[in-house]
């Protein structure tokens, strides 16, 4: 009995040591986003504050730190995407010069900023999600000449604003789209 009363007192020691941990490392998170501060290697936070300010639909799901948070989680990648557009773009523009990468930092860019300031919002008023977003890091990747990675950014691109527009709908995005459009193979 009393080597039962120990053997809980050490398991409730130690899922408190556990909670406080976990509680810690939470507020460290959001003191990170939360506060003022930038990340660096985030595209400029008065973009995304406009974006947020001119979608009222989405102010009713979402507070102004949640939408940056998740805008950060895009570009820095998270536990639930742990590749962040910071780095899938330096493995999109690999192998390429000149022009070529002068046109696909350009077009990179942008489109980082074009899905990133949709997918960031509630799930409930989003026209970009997440299965859209593992898609096209994955054609993009799957491209191995860099001409055709540019092309692949260009038809990327094109579907976000057609999307944006209302043309085309999520059902649309689709492996079979891509292995169409961009000539990729089966199962890429």
């Amino acid at each position: 009995m009393i080597l039962n009363s120990v053997l809980l007192m050490k398991c409730s020691a130690w899922r408190g040591m556990v909670f406080l941990v976990l509680m810690i490392s939470l507020a460290g998170c959001q003191s990170l986003t939360g506060s003022n501060t930038w990340p660096d290697d985030v595209p400029e936070r008065g973009f995304f504050l406009n974006a947020y300010e001119v979608d009222a639909e989405n102010q009713q799901e979402q507070t102004q730190q949640q939408y940056l948070n998740w805008i950060i989680r895009f570009y820095q990648g998270s536990e639930l995407m742990s590749t962040g557009w910071n780095e899938l773009t330096p493995a999109v523009l690999m192998g390429m010069s000149g022009e070529t990468l002068t046109a696909a930092e350009k077009e990179s860019s942008e489109l980082g900023l074009a899905i990133s300031s949709e997918w960031a919002k509630d799930n409930s008023v989003r026209e970009i999600n997440t299965a859209m977003l593992s898609l096209w890091g994955t054609v993009m990747l799957s491209v191995e000449q860099p001409e055709e990675r540019l092309r692949a950014l260009r038809q990327i691109a094109s579907d976000v604003d057609a999307i944006m527009r209302g043309e085309l709908t999520a059902e649309e995005i689709s492996d079979e789209r891509y292995m169409t459009l961009l000539d990729l193979p089966e199962f890429f």
